[in-house]
């Protein structure tokens, strides 16, 4: 079976670089690697026809966003599945060919993923990277056992996920109209495990090259509350309403208590501030569509 990797990037030419390394030296012998440039203003174009000339570049003008971006590739490609990452990801040599394997046990599967953390030297000191991996474990449950099933099958995520062409065809792809690079894959997830398909999490691990800074932590938290509010909205037919976000807010800062017994200071501090930013995002929301 043949795969086509689609990366979206705008003005990261530098962790596209590092990202383009990984995906061009997969073990898997059939496969294509294909960078859709949303508008980039930094040279990635001309870095990638020079350093990766086996790499499909498209240029996608004006910048519409990685949904837009994700979909410009989806109509590209020439394989039968169609793997996500991201540009600040790193994937291991073996990521396609466990991909591959698991739609080979698994013929029905319209999709198969694994899931993202931090390299490891960073997951060990910095609590942001930490309270990332926590909720990858404990909130997605992507833990070290495959899993089969559908909305709460741990794989999903477009940094390191892969489905059918034919079943996003099927689908439609991506919504664009969601604003910025958030709710969109969970969405799209939703979208095809409601036409009945299942899919497949497999325990392989993409490093995520993010800053694990306070303020991308906070910029990101943010951004997860903009896209559950457009989820919310493509789905309830509405925003949720000023009165549900301030119960949200309530709700999640008396959270930090029984937080603070189970996960440690640390980690629910950092929990506080991530329900915080969400909850802000969704406010943001509000403000900008009434």
């Amino acid at each position: 079976m043949y795969i086509s990797i689609v990366i979206p990037t705008h003005n990261r030419k530098e962790l596209l670089h590092r990202c383009l390394e990984a995906a061009t030296q997969q073990d898997y012998p059939d496969y294509e690697v294909i960078v859709v440039d949303d508008g980039s203003t930094d040279g990635t174009g001309e870095m990638v026809r020079r350093e990766f000339p086996q790499v499909r570049y498209i240029r996608q003008e004006p910048n519409r966003g990685p949904a837009a971006a994700r979909n410009q590739g989806i109509e590209v490609a020439t394989g039968e599945i169609i793997a996500f990452t991201d540009d600040d990801c790193l994937i291991p040599v073996d990521f396609l060919s466990r991909l591959a394997d698991g739609y080979r046990r698994y013929p029905k599967v319209a999709g198969v993923g694994g899931y993202q953390e931090a390299p490891d030297e960073i997951l060990h000191h910095n609590p942001f990277a930490r309270y990332e991996a926590y909720m990858t474990r404990q909130f997605y449950k992507a833990g070290p056992q495959e899993y089969l099933g559908g909305f709460e099958c741990p794989a999903g995520g477009t940094n390191s996920m892969s489905y059918l062409k034919n079943v996003l065809l099927e689908v439609g792809g991506f919504d664009e109209s969601f604003p910025c690079a958030a709710g969109e894959d969970a969405d799209l997830k939703w979208r095809i495990v409601e036409k009945g398909y299942q899919l497949l999490y497999i325990p392989v691990k993409v490093i995520h090259l993010h800053p694990y800074s306070l303020r991308s932590f906070w910029n990101q938290q943010v951004r997860r509350g903009v896209g559950a509010a457009y989820f919310e909205r493509k789905y309830s037919g509405r925003y949720p309403s000023r009165i549900r976000v301030g119960l949200r807010w309530l709700k999640r800062s008396l959270a930090f208590w029984p937080d603070l017994v189970t996960l440690g200071p640390t980690l629910a501090v950092v929990r506080l501030l991530a329900n915080w930013a969400e909850v802000y995002g969704q406010w943001l929301t509000l403000r900008h569509n009434r």
